[in-house]
């Protein structure tokens, strides 16, 4: 018949003693709660979305990857193919450091003309993220209309006078009918556009 192995009580107490002086050392008391902080969007300092652009890319930007990754402090900057309306077009795009792409940049006449923002690690004004939904990044002071082309069955929405624009991913769509108000709470915004 196998035996057990039954702890003595001196080793019993030097293993209460060991944990007590663990629990000290870590700072836990034996009601703590052990919680988690919840995970932030990496964000590369510096790099916001503003009226003026995004870092320090603006409309005074030469449209080129030097140019653009010199401005966002060394991001990598690649030549990427995206459709627009049907139509394979290039633009440029900034990478962080995750490998995942930030931005997307469009030029024309040797400058910068327009950004998205596709990644919630670059925030835009009142902290708005990619990710979001329309009641946490303010959609209702905005005016929304209905997308078209790209933007089919999405809300486009806009702050009078902003060079920013808001794209939405509506989830249930009615078709033929633009969600207004509240209906669009659950929205999630899908990129953030800046055109001068």
């Amino acid at each position: 018949m196998a035996s057990r192995f039954v702890p003595s009580a001196t080793r019993v107490a030097a293993l209460a003693l060991l944990l007590a002086g663990l629990s000290a050392c870590s700072g836990i008391g034996e009601n703590d709660r052990i919680t988690t902080a919840s995970v932030q969007p990496t964000t590369v300092p510096g790099l916001t979305l503003s009226e003026t652009g995004v870092g320090l890319v603006d409309q005074s930007t030469s449209f080129s990857a030097r140019a653009i990754s010199e401005a966002l402090s060394g991001a990598r900057v690649e030549t990427v193919n995206a459709t627009d309306d049907g139509r394979v077009v290039s633009q440029l795009a900034a990478f962080g450091p995750s490998g995942l792409q930030m931005a997307r940049f469009r030029g024309a006449g040797g400058r910068v003309t327009s950004i998205q923002v596709v990644s919630e690690d670059v925030p835009g004004p009142g902290g708005a993220r990619v990710g979001m939904s329309y009641r946490q990044t303010g959609g209702n002071a905005m005016e929304c209309e209905e997308g078209s082309g790209s933007w089919t069955q999405m809300a486009v929405c806009q702050r009078l006078g902003s060079a920013i624009t808001y794209v939405y991913s509506v989830p249930l769509w009615t078709e033929g009918r633009m969600p207004r108000g509240n209906e669009l709470n659950d929205a999630i915004l899908n990129r953030m556009i800046w055109e001068p």
